[in-house]
């Protein structure tokens, strides 16, 4: 067979080409051809690499990309500095490269050409000697159709041809090589590239069409970048190839266009060889391309027939004309090409030779142009187009021909009665072509030299206009269903009549064509029928009372389109259209559906110079009688004002003018919604400029009101139409500035967001001045209301303005004398109990005005203080990175004094928040602010210790900040006020930072020593405090500290309760003695014990003894008390009488008041009772007052308590101790039960961790006590109790459940201990306790919760893997462990230990819930997780229980056998057998894989002694018992055993076989009347047959009759 022999379809136009030899059996091959034969791999060293060329080889494309993958992995690991890939791969790959490179898979060709670049990289100079051979592949491969393949192909090329000359010069050396590729290409065939017999026919068409486009690809980039003198011969021998021309009619549209381009680049760079082959160019273009299916190609067919055309005229030939030739391609359409398509066309069009061509062609040609464009899969986007080139044509045919009257009327006037009244007669004539496009065609028409014609246009017209006024005039009235449907249709034709008449009166433009068509005026044509058309409307409008709202829009369209139809004497015209003298008539018209189309048409008249008078006289009447239409006054209004004519005529109007404002003012009070007519307003500039700035003014006024929206809409308006209304008045914009920036602060963000875009947009139209922005900025801080600015506005807008050079920095923050001023009537300390959260601790007792008077402060909406404003805005200002430097220095030191002062006052409040403080309200919000300002207080403030660089070494400047600022606060703590207090905190503080920041100086003792404390004044007490906390343990090693520590001691001796001073020593000593570490006080251990006997002496007049005096007096006895252990002595045991005595009064104190000494009497004892080696004296103490501290503790636990920090760190200290208390003291443990419902969740834990020891203690004896008394026993009341308000997900929302709210937790731990009560109850009050529960519907509330939480309800369960819980959570529950969890895990894990205790100990409740469990997709959760998580355990535990069970059953009696149990956790199976004689009654006990939802089964393994229904009735019972008695195997187990027992009591053998169960697996069950002995029935029966008689077998007696003879008697 010839390699010629077979094409593609594209082929079918090929000639033999002679001397060709038979490609298939060949002996010659080329390297694309599947016959080439192997490369030799034997040289090849890695075995591996061997096995991928072979798999290169196979025919499967999965084998090929698999090893081709190898070989790249292969490749990219080799090192290219060792010479990288061998010799012997290199030319196997060059042998493959070809064809693998063609292959049918796309990621086999892409894989390829990567391969190749990496042998490049690899082998490098090796590789690049081998180009010429690989050359052609690897360039075809950049015009593969599959753009992933081209690409890296290209890639591969362009990593080493980086620019476009290196490039260049590749195509000119490699040029032969490439043509030589390109040839052997373009000579293969479908059959010798792919292997029939494997292959599809599309694949190898696929296949062959890739070959093709890629060898053409490679000519026609070669006839652009290459030698051609130097491949003249070759690119000859190329093109003397027929394949390279028949492919033009090729299938693949690819290859279409590429030998398009290709015949293109040789018309313009080799002509001659071009006209050489002109007959073969010309038989397989224009008899079979012109034929064949274009798509895809149509385009690039086209512009080469022109271009050909242009050249070769005479390829056309002359037996038929072009156009005949033309007809069945133009029939086609653009066959799916974009508009360019009829571009092209139209040049071809214009190029071809002129022939003499008959009206007849023309109307043929005309035709098959209509059949083309007017194709249902013609895209719309090419109209245009099409009837552009219709047109061109026609004309073309208009001047080459002597048309006729019909011709034209066939072939040109349907396209404009179809464009103005489409219909189906003309549906081949539906194109979108414009107006303008008409102007050709009619201009020749009209212009032509044949009267006749041009007399057929002016009647074509007035046919045309006639047909029209009989559709206005005939269109439906106003009470018919279809009239809206008839005026549009009307409304449309006249938009379209009168688009058209504008296009032909339109002058010429300065392009026209040369043919004079565009210049001829047709006026005479068109103006006399559209002047009749437009009468007819007026006369219709005006007989039906203008409803016809589409004779109105004919009017519209007439005015603002065709403007010259009102020429010479227009003006009289206009006025008549208008019932302009009948004001009835005229407000009839305002308010019918023709009046808004009537309204464009007095715009319309407003435009045209020469109407100018009516239009003003036309606009005032219908200006008028709006006005007086209130209902219709905006709408009509809008389109009035909606035009520049109508400007000047506004501004002179004054009753215009005040409805305009008031109308404005409505929209932006949300009082109207005349929206269209507020913009129109500004858009068209009708108010005059004095009534524009009050609307305004009106405007920023009102934007402080509820309709804020609106008014922000209507600013929004005013600032984009005519912003000059507010930037050209400054107190204006300064008021508008104000009310956006309060509006960004609403929580509503919609109208924040659209506040601050706002703010932006009028910041555009400033003149760029601060200063009132500045003043806006002090006026916020120093006053506060409900409409001040938010602190983040107020910082942004000072960022803003400190950009500026005219903005002084100074005026920027806060006054200071303000900022003190208004700040001195929070200076209060209103709460002792605040000692135990600061570690300047006692010294809060020792404030002596606790509330400083002053006036009263304003607040603002979200109810912050003056001071805390601006505190909040300093601190925010500075830690935004605002240079505190450029501030005078004095000033920096107020600031960062007021600062510090108000954020330890802010804590303190944040500590225990209540109202009447810095701030007035708290919620979770607030708290959070505080917080967070807190923290950049602290931090702004901290960043001016940063650069104290000297302190360490004592080089500190004196007049620097941070030596200023201590000197500021020592000042300022030199009394008892308030003031003196927190200045001394926030020096501690600063001392603290100082420290951390720079390490301790090495002046310290020089520091502390010119305090000058040698006792505890008034004036120096909070300032020895200060440095004491602020140097902490660096002063253990100071000589003055060691001796005011021993001053103090000293002191103590001669100190009383009932002193001033004695509080102030107690305090600042324990700040001393906080400095040492416990036992290592510097002080002789005689004063020590002197001391302790004064302060236990003081404990007997109590009553002496303040609140802050009891609490520092046991804060110094347990810190000096283990200093003088050893000392014996009755002072330890009236220090822990004096502790019980202030547990006892605790009640009596205020909340406030009691924690503080609590605390430390807490400690105090704690203290006592862990010391090491302790006196005899304090031993007996103790164990003397055992069950005294027990009570008192339990007691303490009792108290109403608060929810603040302090009292949690008390309840936190307390329940440590309280779980320490042995269950002996614990006498009544019902009244625990109340605290397990506290709101302190360490009372809960600490109430719960009693009861979780106490409960099962309580159990052994309740149960022996119910099994004597025989009677019901039932879970405490006080317990259940705690059960009876089930928490819901109503009502507790996500947020707040994700905290574990107390109430949810004491619910959920009140069940825990519910379940401790069954767990450790016998069988008879477990069994009990379920009824009850089970009977009060306790656990249903508990499901329903729980299910809810864990998301089962919405089928998303918990995921336990997830969330990392193990199977020791799924079995324990720790609430130690759990309250260290995050709340939210915490909850879910004791839920989901309470779901296990459920399963385990209620599985009957449990599922009495489910299956009356209406949700459907909650039973499927709740069912899947259950037996994904628990039911293994629940089952494990269940055949552990069994084993349990067997390895302690009791011997059996004599008459009785012991009962086998086998238990097999791998089949979840347990198997019970009874041995009756030689044979075993069996049973399997089988549990479902989702136990306990599911019952167990139980089935009949091997039944014996009994009949089947009996048998069946024991299955049952043991069944039964287990389903009935909360699930137990155990109980099932010991029922069978009951059952097996009784059957066999009192059965004796059978007297014949000896046995007591027969074959039959019978017992003896017929008695002789005589003797009395038991048989078997079938024993018996043999016998008599035997025997031939009916005697006992004993006594001979006879015997009654046993019946007929079965089988089943015989045996």
């Amino acid at each position: 067979m010839d390699r010629q022999g077979k094409r593609a379809a594209g082929g079918k136009g090929a000639f033999s080409s002679p001397g060709r030899s038979f490609g298939v059996f060949s002996t010659s091959t080329t390297k694309l051809t599947y016959l080439t034969e192997p490369p030799n791999l034997a040289n090849i060293s890695d075995p591996n690499v061997v096995v991928s060329f072979k798999n290169l080889l196979k025919k499967d494309s999965t084998t090929k990309t698999k090893a081709l993958e190898d070989l790249l992995s292969y490749v990219q690991g080799l090192d290219s500095e060792k010479g990288g890939a061998e010799e012997a791969v290199l030319e196997a790959w060059v042998q493959l490269y070809p064809r693998l490179s063609v292959d049918n898979s796309r990621r086999a060709r892409e894989l390829s050409h990567a391969l190749q670049l990496e042998l490049m990289k690899s082998a490098k100079k090796r590789m690049e000697r081998r180009i010429p051979s690989i050359v052609g592949p690897w360039l075809a491969g950049t015009f593969d159709k599959d753009r992933v393949v081209a690409r890296a192909a290209s890639d591969g090329l362009t990593s080493f041809l980086n620019t476009d000359e290196k490039m260049a010069a590749l195509w000119r050396k490699c040029q032969q090589q490439i043509l030589e590729y390109a040839t052997e290409a373009v000579i293969e065939t479908p059959d010798t590239l792919s292997d029939e017999r494997s292959t599809t026919k599309e694949d190898s068409e696929a296949k062959y069409y890739r070959v093709i486009g890629g060898s053409l690809s490679l000519v026609l980039n070669l006839l652009k970048r290459g030698d051609l003198d130097k491949i003249e011969e070759d690119l000859d021998k190329f093109f003397r190839e027929d394949a390279v021309w028949s492919m033009a009619a090729a299938e693949d549209s690819f290859v279409r266009k590429t030998v398009y381009q290709l015949l293109q680049t040789c018309i313009e760079a080799r002509p001659e060889s071009v006209r050489s082959q002109l007959p073969r160019i010309a038989r397989i273009l224009l008899s079979d391309g012109l034929k064949s299916n274009q798509t895809g190609s149509a385009i690039d067919f086209v512009q080469l027939l022109t271009n050909l055309t242009r050249h070769f005229p005479e390829v056309w030939g002359t037996k038929k004309s072009p156009l005949d030739r033309l007809h069945s391609f133009v029939e086609k359409g653009s066959q799916g090409s974009s508009w360019r398509y009829w571009q092209a066309l139209d040049q071809l069009l214009e190029a071809l030779p002129q022939r003499d061509t008959t009206s007849d062609s023309a109307a043929n040609f005309l035709k098959a142009m209509r059949i083309g464009f007017s194709r249902r899969e013609e895209p719309r986007a090419n109209a245009m187009y099409a009837t552009a080139c219709y047109i061109n044509a026609f004309g073309r045919l208009v001047s080459e021909l002597t048309p006729s009257v019909k011709f034209v009327e066939e072939n040109f006037y349907p396209l404009t009665r179809q464009y103005l009244h489409p219909s189906p007669e003309y549906s081949s004539w539906t194109a979108g072509g414009q107006p303008k496009l008409f102007r050709k065609g009619w201009g020749l028409v009209a212009g032509h030299s044949d009267p006749e014609l041009r007399e057929s246009a002016s009647e074509e017209w007035t046919r045309l206009a006639n047909a029209f006024i009989s559709r206005i005039t005939n269109s439906l009235p106003a009470v018919s269903k279809e009239f809206e449907k008839s005026q549009q249709a009307i409304l449309a034709e006249g938009d379209r009549w009168f688009a058209v008449v504008e296009a032909l009166l339109a002058p010429p433009s300065h392009d026209a064509e040369t043919n004079g068509s565009a210049k001829i005026d047709l006026a005479d044509i068109v103006i006399p029928p559209s002047r009749q058309v437009l009468l007819k409307a007026l006369e219709l409008l005006s007989r039906r009372n203008y409803k016809p709202f589409g004779a109105a829009s004919v009017l519209q369209s007439a005015l603002t389109k065709s403007p010259r139809l009102f020429e010479g004497g227009g003006a009289e015209v206009v006025s008549s259209f208008f019932p302009l003298n009948d004001p009835s008539k005229l407000a009839e018209l305002l308010a019918s559906p023709s009046s808004p189309y009537l309204l464009q048409s007095v715009n319309a008249i407003g435009v045209i110079p020469h109407l100018s008078v009516s239009y003003e006289r036309i606009w005032a009447s219908f200006v008028n009688t709006a006005l007086q239409q209130e209902d219709i006054s905006s709408p009509v209004l809008v389109s009035l004002i909606s035009s520049s004519s109508a400007t000047p005529l506004a501004h002179h109007h004054e009753a215009l003018q005040a409805f305009l404002l008031k109308a404005c003012y409505a929209c932006a009070t949300a009082a109207s919604d005349s929206w269209g007519l507020f913009e129109a307003v500004l858009t068209f500039n009708s108010l005059t400029e004095s009534q524009g700035q009050k609307l305004a003014a009106d405007i920023v006024d009102h934007l402080g009101s509820q309709a804020q929206t609106t008014g922000l809409r209507a600013l929004e308006l005013i600032l984009r139409k005519k912003a000059g209304l507010l930037s050209h008045n400054e107190d204006l914009h300064v008021a508008a500035v104000a009310k956006l920036l309060a509006l960004t602060e609403i929580s509503d963000t919609a109208i924040s967001s659209k506040a601050a875009s706002l703010r932006a947009l009028l910041d555009q139209h400033a003149n760029g001045e601060q200063r009132p922005l500045l003043g806006i900025i002090q006026e916020n801080l120093e006053t506060a209301g409900p409409f001040s600015l938010g602190i983040e506005t107020l910082v942004e807008q000072a960022k803003a303005a400190a950009t500026s050079p005219d903005s002084p920095h100074e005026d920027l923050f806060p006054s200071s004398n303000v900022w003190m001023s208004d700040l001195r009537p929070f200076l209060r300390v209103s709460d002792p109990s605040l000692a135990l959260t600061n570690s300047v601790g006692g010294a809060y007792f020792l404030v002596k005005d606790t509330a400083t008077p002053g006036k009263t402060s304003n607040r603002d909406r979200a109810g912050r203080s003056i001071p805390a404003r601006m505190a909040m805005y300093t601190s925010k200002l500075l830690s935004s990175g605002f240079n505190l430097t450029s501030l005078p220095p004095q000033f920096q030191v107020e600031l960062l004094c007021l600062l510090y002062i108000t954020v330890e006052v802010a804590a303190d409040e944040l500590t225990i928040p209540g109202s009447g403080g810095l701030w007035d309200v708290w919620n979770e919000n607030i708290e959070t602010e505080v917080e967070d300002f807190l923290a950049t207080g602290r931090a702004a403030i901290n960043e001016t210790v940063k650069d104290a660089k000297g302190w360490k070494d004592g080089s500190l400047a004196q007049d620097s900040l941070a030596e200023s600022l201590i000197r500021v606060l020592l000042q300022q703590a030199g009394d008892s006020s308030a003031l003196a207090f927190y200045s001394a905190k926030a020096l501690s503080d600063l001392l603290q930072a100082l420290n951390e920041a720079h390490g301790i100086p090495n002046n310290l003792e020089s520091r502390f020593s010119q305090l000058g404390i040698t006792k505890a004044t008034p004036e120096n007490v909070f300032a020895g405090i200060a440095f004491i906390t602020g140097y902490g343990e660096a002063l253990a090693s100071s000589a003055s500290v060691t001796k005011l520590c021993n001053k103090l001691v000293s002191d103590i001796a001669g100190a009383f309760p009932s002193l001033e001073s004695t509080l102030r020593v107690m305090v600042l000593l324990n700040a001393c003695i906080s400095v040492y570490e416990s036992g290592a006080v510097p002080v002789e251990n005689r004063r020590q014990v002197f001391a302790v006997k004064q302060m236990t002496s003081w404990t007997d007049t109590p009553d002496e003894m303040s609140p802050g005096l009891a609490a520092e007096t046991c804060k110094g006895l347990q810190r000096i008390s283990p200093n003088v252990k050893q000392v014996y002595g009755p002072y330890w045991e009236q220090a822990i009488e004096y502790a019980l005595s202030l547990w006892g009064k605790a009640r009596q104190d205020r909340h406030q008041s009691r924690l503080a000494y609590l605390h430390s009497s807490i400690k105090l004892v704690t203290t006592l009772e862990t010391m090491e080696e302790p006196n005899d004296d304090l031993e007996e103490a103790l164990a003397s007052h055992s069950t005294a501290i027990s009570e008192g503790l339990l007691g303490l636990l009792k108290l109403p308590r608060e929810n603040s920090l302090p009292s949690r760190i008390v309840d936190a200290l307390l329940c440590r101790r309280v779980e320490k208390i042995p269950l002996g003291d614990l006498k009544d443990p019902s009244e625990l039960y109340p605290l397990v419902a506290s709101d302190s969740r360490d009372i809960q834990t600490a109430a719960f961790g009693l009861l979780h020891k106490a409960i099962p203690a309580a159990q052994s004896q309740l149960s022996i006590d119910a099994l004597l008394d025989k009677q019901q026993v039932r879970l405490p009341e006080e317990l259940l109790s705690l059960l009876l308000d089930a928490p819901t997900l109503e009502a507790y929302p996500d947020e707040l459940l994700a905290n574990f709210p107390t109430p949810v937790r004491c619910y959920l731990l009140t069940w825990h201990l519910v379940f401790d009560a069954l767990g450790s109850s016998v069988p008879k009050v477990r069994s009990d306790y379920v009824d009850q529960l089970k009977s009060e519907n306790y656990v249903g509330p508990l499901l329903e919760f729980m299910f809810d939480v864990l998301g089962h309800s919405a089928a998303h369960p918990l995921s336990l893997d997830k969330e990392g819980f193990t199977i020791d959570n799924i079995l324990q529950y720790d609430i130690k462990l759990a309250d260290a969890e995050p709340e939210e895990r915490n909850m879910h894990w004791l839920l989901t230990h309470l779901y296990y205790l459920v399963l385990k100990y209620l599985p009957g409740p449990f599922k009495s819930w489910f299956l009356e469990l209406r949700s459907k997709q909650t039973k499927i959760a709740v069912e899947v997780w259950m037996q994904k998580y628990f039911s293994p355990l629940i089952i494990s535990e269940a055949l552990d229980e069994v084993s349990d069970w067997t390895t302690k059953q009791e011997p059996p009696a004599e008459d009785e056998k012991e009962l086998i149990i086998k238990v097999s956790k791998a089949a979840k199976e347990v198997t019970a057998g009874y041995e009756v004689d030689e044979d075993t009654a069996l049973i399997a006990i089988r549990i479902p894989p989702a136990y306990p939802l599911e019952t167990v089964t139980v089935v009949g393994v091997n039944r014996v002694a009994v009949n089947e229904k009996k048998w069946q009735s024991w299955l049952m019972t043991t069944q039964g018992v287990i389903t009935f008695t909360n699930g137990s195997i155990v109980d099932g187990l010991a029922a069978f055993r009951r059952n097996v027992v009784g059957a066999l009591k009192g059965q004796t053998e059978c007297a014949i076989c000896y046995s007591i169960v027969s074959s039959d697996k019978r017992m003896p069950d017929k008695k002789c009347g005589t003797c009395k002995n038991l048989f078997h029935r079938t024993c018996l029966y043999r016998w008599f047959q035997t025997s031939n008689q009916n005697t006992c077998p004993l006594c001979r007696n006879p015997i009654d009759y046993l019946g007929s003879d079965t089988k089943a008697r015989r045996g």
